[in-house]
């Protein structure tokens, strides 16, 4: 026996104990006893009536009598709720103490009614624990009782319908009594043995089922929480899955309704043709693809593969896919990291061998200057010379800040103070008209561990920047705020734009728009940007204004 009192089967399977019947299984227990007895009731009415002999079956409607008495007493019970094993035990003795009296009233030892004595043990073994062996017993006792009692006479002899008694010789009465005690013993561990062998294939159904019930819902959860988009289509593209991530990559809020479209409506590629994918994906595993979402325009990277049931039988595709965009992002990131290192190296060196010729130049220029016998024309030329090598000299120290921001010494910076003392600033300078509108949105604190003069250095590069974009007026928006453990400012304007082209370069040194520009500005900005551990990224379009994205790590410990 198993601690929770299971029956332990070989090979590790216990049987849990046989449950208590339910109040259906009652219910429908006292409805069937209704059907039978009223069924023998209108059996023996049509006997009575339908016969000219005078039949002895007062006790055949005693018994149904009884029965129905009983039935309501079992009502009873049921309607104030007693426990169903009670009620079952009542119920299967109530049956017994019938049986009996129909056995006793069809001839007794002699009656071909003894066989529902089996119906009493086969609905006790269904119903109880040991509820078969234990009413196999009592049948057996009631059944030989009565033989007994009938042999010594201490119970009427039973008569036959014409009123003739029957006398049962004692070899008689032994042969019934031991071919009745065998056969209800043998019913009884029969129907015992395959009650349990039941009740076991059904816990190990039930099981089994709870797993599978368990396996699909963590399926489920796993294809719900995975970050790639998962979309599953039958063989003629219509779709019939989208796990949540894959559309929110698709942009679809309504995924119910998305539902058997086909692929071209659902994911829409520039690029590919979704009728032949589907037909590639049929036989064989496509390997790693990419195409533009048309609605969009995000890069996706996706693979399709067979979609088999339990015979290996191809009944779909699933395809696979991501957002690249973010992807793309941090590799034009990485190379533009090593880009700028590059070109910081070079331009430390250039700048350094530059500048002592260059200060040797400016020099030697007004020493020659002040030397007498040079004429107007030759002074003239001389101070251009003085003005164009200290403005070569302005160039390369900008270009020494890109290369080497050199020794910060971080402490706490209120960036909405900052942004704040930069408007204010780029208010009174000379770039701004009447025609431009500046908006500054910030929380009244956004603390970041930084290098003060490198993060006004910043906002003050891309907020100029912003205002050439804009030449004949226009809005420039600041707004900052807390991103998890970040910093986001965020310049937004609609000017002139920028071509695919420059954006990708715009943080390289010397690249400009600006016919007056020297191209250091983003250089300067992308290198104390990353001087700060951040990032720096530029969106942007020709006629369709631009912005510009630095994220900063917050200070420790700031909400």
């Amino acid at each position: 026996m198993t601690r929770n009192g299971g029956i332990e089967i070989p090979g590790g399977v216990s049987t849990p104990p046989a449950a208590s019947p339910s109040p259906t299984t009652l219910r429908r227990l006292i409805g069937l006893r209704l059907v039978v007895i009223s069924t023998l009731f209108l059996g023996v009415m049509l006997i009575q009536v339908n016969t000219q002999l005078i039949l002895q079956l007062k006790s055949f409607y005693l018994l149904i009598l009884i029965a129905y008495g009983l039935s309501l007493f079992y009502l009873v019970l049921h309607v104030r709720a007693i426990p169903p094993n009670i009620q079952a035990w009542i119920q299967l003795v109530g049956d017994l103490v019938i049986v009996t009296g129909f056995v006793y009233a069809t001839g007794g030892v002699f009656s071909p009614f003894s066989f529902l004595y089996l119906t009493v043990i086969v609905v006790a073994a269904a119903m109880l624990p040991a509820g078969g062996v234990i009413f196999a017993g009592l049948s057996a006792i009631a059944y030989g009782l009565q033989a007994v009692l009938m042999y010594h006479q201490l119970l009427p002899l039973p008569t036959t319908l014409e009123g003739i008694p029957i006398t049962p010789s004692a070899s008689r009465v032994l042969q019934q009594i031991l071919i009745h005690i065998v056969g209800f013993v043998l019913v009884a561990l029969l129907v015992s043995y395959l009650t349990t062998s039941l009740r076991r294939a059904n816990s190990m159904l039930e099981e089994e089922t709870e797993r599978a019930k368990q396996f699909v819902a963590l399926t489920q959860h796993v294809v719900r929480s995975v970050g790639a988009g998962i979309l599953a289509a039958d063989l003629e593209g219509k779709t019939l899955y989208i796990n949540p991530a894959g559309a929110s990559i698709l942009g679809i809020t309504d995924v119910d309704n998305q539902t058997g479209k086909p692929l071209d409506v659902v994911m829409p590629l520039a690029e590919h043709n979704w009728g032949l994918i589907a037909s590639r994906a049929r036989n064989q595993s496509m390997s790693r693809i990419e195409g533009t979402l048309e609605r969009s325009q995000s890069r996706l990277g996706l693979s399709v593969d067979p979609l088999k049931d339990d015979l290996a039988t191809v009944v779909g595709f699933i395809v696979n896919f991501q957002d690249l965009t973010e992807l793309r992002i941090e590799e034009d990131r990485e190379r533009m990291k090593d880009r700028m290192a590059a070109t910081g190296e070079m331009a430390a060196r250039m700048a350094h061998e530059i500048k002592n010729p260059l200060a040797s130049i400016s020099g030697s220029a007004q020493m020659l200057g002040s030397v007498g016998g040079v004429d107007e024309t030759g002074r003239r030329l001389l101070d251009i010379v003085v003005d164009e090598s200290r403005r070569l000299s302005g160039i390369l120290d900008g270009f020494l800040v890109f290369a080497r921001p050199g020794q910060s010494t971080h402490a706490i910076c209120d960036l909405s103070k900052l942004l704040d003392d930069c408007l204010a600033l780029l208010r009174r300078s000379d770039e701004i008209k009447e025609t431009h509108e500046l908006i500054l949105e910030a929380p009244d604190e956004l603390v970041v561990l930084g290098e003060e003069h490198l993060l006004r250095q910043i906002f003050w590069n891309l907020s100029r920047n912003a205002l050439q974009a804009m030449p004949d007026g226009g809005r420039l928006k600041i707004s900052a705020h807390r991103r998890d453990h970040s910093a986001v400012i965020r310049w937004r304007d609609n000017g002139v734009g920028m071509s695919e082209e420059i954006r990708h370069r715009a943080f390289e040194p010397f690249v400009t728009t600006q016919e007056k520009g020297t191209g250091l500005g983003l250089a300067v900005v992308y290198s104390a940007v990353q001087e700060h551990g951040g990032s720096v990224d530029i969106v942007s379009a020709p006629g369709r204004g631009t912005t510009v994205t630095v994220e900063l790590p917050a200070a420790l410990g700031d909400a």
